[in-house]
């Protein structure tokens, strides 16, 4: 018999032997720890639920020895002895702290990606943790929203790439999950949660049926890899929530994806979400859409557990009744058969996590403390602080000779706390490295470093207590005498050669409900940059920013003052030494921009792959920098357009999508293609350029390519990422780059509504556009024919 049989018969067996409440009872996954992990203050009592079988699986909140007692009251004393899941938010990180996932986005290197979810994963389950509510796999265009931090950017391809390795990273290749260092994957938040309006965190989403399936094709990637589990988003999504969107969850995600895991909701999604989205009277119509629309598991509301059973019976026995309360939303009752699918469904997850054979795999203190820190994770996420940070403008200051006095200012450059970013639940700030302690042991003893705070992350008490929320027992956002910290960071300039900024965001804001109106770093740092950048300027000291956020951030006021700028999204543990590395030239800066980097807030939502408009954004609008002249009537006419629309700025990013420096130049020679027309979906068109290292020393560069299409159906990005390679090459190295572009790569989603969108090519001139980031870019174009 077959491993699939074998779990079939299994499950049967288990199933014949359930009642439909406690069927019903693995769908109900409250906030089963008494600890409030999530902010919804709302908590269970979990022994009670598990020996009524009413249980799913409980929150991670708790330490292991109660994870391990509750397991055992589950499969000792509930009455099937079904085995718990327990989940835990593992944002691409568990004890050991790497750097938040839209830093690590910014590698681009799939296989650093691997290494670092392979490494979270195996220090999770080594806790007990069988299932984690991440990735998180949602496109946005908008810095504004706090969320972006816990993404990939805004490239959808990119996305694509990252959501497939991590769930090959979380699961295996071969996708065994019942093993000591691996756990399920949920690939959230299904869908269009980045898209919420102007950044407000929760807030509606109004997105065409073609963009929406744009920004899923990191869902349907990570769905091909094999992941377990969907976590649905709790936005609207053109007037429908998702989580009770059945063409959503059914036509697409069962549909057209082939998803055949778990479906679960955000927390609290059902109740009280549903009935504040204005779609259900109360509780139990919420879990009737919710149910219907394709829901395995409630998360935290109870909304199943309380009323399905109910409704179960009155489709059954009072079909009049029934019809009366539900018939308008033509959907049909819940039977007991659609209930013991929807609970099969849930213990064939807990079946291919090994949990029925052994139910503690993962509960064993002496493996956590074998797996956790060690020195090869330790220097694993070095290695990505390292790989992640983005150079973004570098007059030659960079990097850092080993001698003289150095000042590093900065409200973040001595922070253990807020350099961690958010969602580091499970990171102990004292296994840190801050950026003051990893350049003076990186920098050795040739080298002094002074430091100074200079100022505060920012000024406002209120503020600084929502920042602290999540450490309240040790706040690092804390408030000092603006007026004494710029005057020690002034003397600390006054005695450097050499002077290092770090600036930026305190960890919570950026994250969940952390909506910021202004993407640039905090204003209350303002006075600090302008008055070391004034005193670099009139001293002639070079002058080093690094800026540090959860977001993308606008640094046009930053940029011409800097010799040097480095981005960083948050980094985590190894944040001072992989930094560090970097700035003395250990390593060279590899990074490039997984987002572009808007000038100015008002720019946002910024998109790299938006539509075309229809006139042309070098054409209209009124430029700043304009050059006029007078026509034969002695009227000014414009010569010179910079800006669309935009008064104040031009229109194009401060930094585009792809962009980054290394410590050594590339050359691009033209590309190559190896036809002009081809025809047929099995037609194969090759794409070639050689790249060489024009610089002295060994260095990455990350070859993109974009497509265009000039004409279609309906109007699509006017350039799109559907390539790119990384090469590493020696002084003087040349290597040819070769894509073969197939008509997959032409293919687009459209139609009139999710459920009837058609995914399909069409003939036409193509060009396809190549090079180191999403601006500077070469093209050759191809006419393919059906």
């Amino acid at each position: 018999m077959s491993q699939q049989a074998d779990m079939k018969d299994f499950l049967d067996r288990l199933l014949a032997g359930m009642t439909l409440e406690q069927k019903i009872g693995q769908l109900n996954y409250p906030n089963a720890t008494a600890v409030d992990t999530t902010g919804v203050g709302k908590s269970a009592d979990a022994p009670e639920l598990i020996r009524r079988g009413q249980l799913c699986g409980i929150s991670a909140g708790a330490g292991q020895a109660d994870r391990r007692e509750l397991q055992r009251i589950a499969v000792e004393e509930g009455p099937n002895g079904i085995p718990l899941l327990i989940g835990k938010d593992c944002i691409q990180r568990y004890h050991t702290g790497g750097p938040i996932p839209l830093a690590l986005a910014c590698s681009w290197d799939m296989d650093l990606i691997h290494r670092v979810n392979r490494m979270t994963a195996t220090e999770a389950r080594a806790d007990g943790i069988n299932i984690n509510w991440a990735p998180m796999l949602d496109i946005c265009y908008d810095a504004r929203w706090g969320r972006m931090a816990e993404g990939n950017g805004e490239l959808p391809f990119l996305g694509a790439r990252i959501a497939e390795t991590i769930v090959r990273a979380y699961q295996g290749e071969d996708n065994d999950m019942a093993r000591p260092d691996r756990f399920m994957a949920t690939l959230k938040h299904f869908c269009g949660y980045g898209l919420a309006m102007a950044g407000r965190d929760y807030s509606a989403v109004e997105a065409s049926v073609s963009t929406l399936y744009r920004i899923m094709e990191p869902f349907r990637a990570g769905i091909e890899a094999g992941a377990g589990a969907i976590m649905v988003s709790f936005n609207t999504i053109n007037d429908m929530p998702a989580t009770a969107h059945v063409e959503l969850l059914q036509k697409v995600l069962r549909g057209r994806f082939g998803f055949r895991g778990l479906i679960v909701t955000d927390f609290a999604a059902i109740d009280p979400e549903l009935v504040n989205h204005g779609i259900a009277e109360d509780s139990r119509q919420a879990a009737y859409l919710a149910f219907k629309a394709g829901v395995n598991v409630d998360l935290v509301s109870e909304a199943f557990l309380h009323h399905l059973a109910d409704l179960v019976a009155e489709g059954a026995t009072n079909p009049e009744r029934f019809r009366q309360a539900y018939g308008a939303y033509a959907l049909g009752p819940i039977t007991e058969a659609d209930v013991t699918q929807r609970c099969h469904e849930v213990l064939e997850a807990k079946y291919r996590l090994g949990l029925f054979e052994n139910p503690y795999l993962g509960l064993e203190p002496e493996r956590l403390s074998a797996v956790t820190y060690t020195a090869q994770n330790i220097a694993l996420v070095r290695e990505a602080v390292a790989r992640s940070c983005v150079l973004l403008k570098n007059d030659g200051v960079l990097p850092l000779k080993r001698e003289g006095t150095l000042a590093v200012i900065g409200p973040i450059a001595d922070d253990r706390i807020d350099m961690q970013g958010t969602w580091a639940i499970d990171v102990d700030p004292a296994h840190s490295v801050t950026l003051v302690e990893g350049i003076r042991n990186v920098a050795g003893s040739t080298v002094q470093v002074i430091h100074a705070k200079g100022c505060n992350i920012i000024d406002d008490p209120s503020l600084a207590c929502r920042l602290n929320m999540h450490n309240a027992n040790q706040p690092s956002v804390v408030i000092g005498n603006p007026a004494h910290l710029m005057a020690e960071a002034l003397d600390a300039a006054a005695d450097a050669d050499v002077i290092l900024l770090c600036l930026g965001e305190a960890k919570e804001h950026a994250g969940e409900s952390s909506t910021r109106i202004d993407v640039q770093i905090p204003l209350d740092q303002r006075p600090l940059f302008d008055a070391i950048a004034s005193y670099a300027a009139a001293a002639g000291k070079p002058l080093v920013l690094i800026a540090m956020a959860g977001r993308p951030l606008a640094l046009s006021h930053e940029l011409e003052a800097v010799n040097a700028l480095i981005f960083t999204g948050h980094p985590g543990n190894e944040a001072g030494h992989g930094l560090a590395d970097v700035i003395f030239g250990d390593r060279a800066p590899v990074g490039r921009l997984a987002f572009a980097l808007p000038r100015h807030t008002g720019q946002l939502p910024f998109r790299t792959e938006a539509l075309p408009t229809g006139r042309p954004i070098t054409g209209i609008g009124v430029s700043l920098d304009c050059d006029t002249a007078l026509d034969a009537a002695g009227h000014h006419v414009f010569r010179k357009f910079t800006t669309a629309c935009i008064l104040e700025t031009p229109s194009t990013p401060l930094f585009p999508a792809g962009f980054g420096l290394g410590y050594t130049q590339f050359a691009y020679d033209a590309p190559e293609i190896s036809a002009t027309a081809l025809q047929g979906d099995d037609a194969v068109l090759t794409m070639k350029i050689a790249v060489r290292n024009t610089g002295e020393r060994a260095g990455e560069d990350v070859v993109q390519l974009y497509l265009h299409d000039k004409a279609g159906k309906i109007s699509r990005p006017a350039l799109q990422l559907c390539g790119f390679e990384r090469l590493k090459l020696a002084p003087g190295e040349t290597h040819h780059v070769e894509f073969r572009i197939g008509t997959d790569t032409l293919r687009f989603w459209h139609g009139a509504t999710l459920a009837n969108a058609v995914h399909d090519w069409e003939p036409g001139e193509f060009v396809f556009l190549i090079g180191p980031d999403s601006d500077r870019l070469q093209s050759a174009g191809v006419r393919w024919y059906k």
